[in-house]
């Protein structure tokens, strides 16, 4: 390494530096943040991704151009510090950008689920939902159902925030416990029949979700799921319409 001109090194250790760092944020992203298939249904990632790879290239470029050894030290170190605060500035709204668009709730919502993501839930009203949600979580999504108003008013208000692409499962004044509406939720789904088996992208995931949850694939039943880039299937097991897996496709009619 110290055979190698100045420039070069600089550019290296400025690389490895991004590099660590870019890694970590895309292990937070992946495995904590968007377990799979939410990055591909709940979107966030694509402008991630973009932000991740211009800094990527351009922290360690600008180094390489600027890491001169005729340079003054005083020089030198302050021009390293701009770009470094210039790529951290970056780095940290990138991660900023995927925290907004982190998943924090899949609710059941009257005869579906949907992917509740940070940016879409009406905080202002946080402290109107029960106790056990009133955090948004940082560690995947929380199972929870939204339940319909009973007050006519309230009915018509949801109906117009529904109109302005609020969902009511964004609304926390209706989150309650998934085990309180869970027999809805069976109720309202249906047996995956050979057609949907047949639409199914990679059947061993699908045989995968059925061993960990302890039943045949036959016996697993199904309710269409709704997010922000795309739709899916939520799979409930009985006998406690329990959810042990989500597909990234339809596969209800």
């Amino acid at each position: 390494m110290k055979e190698l001109p100045f420039r070069w090194r600089a550019f290296g250790w400025h690389l490895l530096g991004s590099g660590i760092a870019a890694l970590g944020a895309w292990l937070l992203a992946t495995q904590v943040w968007f377990p799979w298939p939410l990055a591909t249904l709940a979107g966030g990632m694509q402008l991630f991704l973009i932000v991740i790879g211009v800094d990527m290239v351009l922290g360690p470029s600008l180094t390489a151009v600027i890491a001169n050894p005729a340079k003054p030290k005083r020089e030198l170190v302050r021009d390293l510090a701009i770009i470094l605060v210039l790529q951290l500035s970056a780095f940290g709204y990138g991660i900023y950008t995927l925290a907004a668009a982190r998943p924090v709730l899949l609710a059941f919502e009257v005869d579906l689920f949907r992917v509740v993501s940070a940016a879409e839930v009406d905080t202002p009203s946080l402290p109107q939902a029960p106790a056990a949600y009133r955090t948004l979580s940082w560690t995947g999504p929380v199972t929870l159902a939204a339940i319909k108003p009973a007050d006519p008013g309230e009915v018509l208000r949801t109906i117009e925030l529904g109109l302005a692409g609020i969902p009511l499962a964004a609304l926390p004044a209706y989150w309650r416990d998934y085990s309180s509406e869970k027999d809805k939720a069976w109720a309202k789904s249906q047996p995956l029949t050979a057609e949907a088996i047949a639409r199914v992208p990679d059947p061993a995931e699908l045989s995968r979700i059925a061993a960990r949850a302890g039943v045949r694939a036959t016996e697993l039943r199904a309710l269409p799921l709704l997010a922000r880039r795309a739709e899916g299937t939520v799979l409930l097991a009985p006998p406690d319409a329990r959810v042990v897996g989500i597909l990234p496709v339809p596969l209800l009619p």
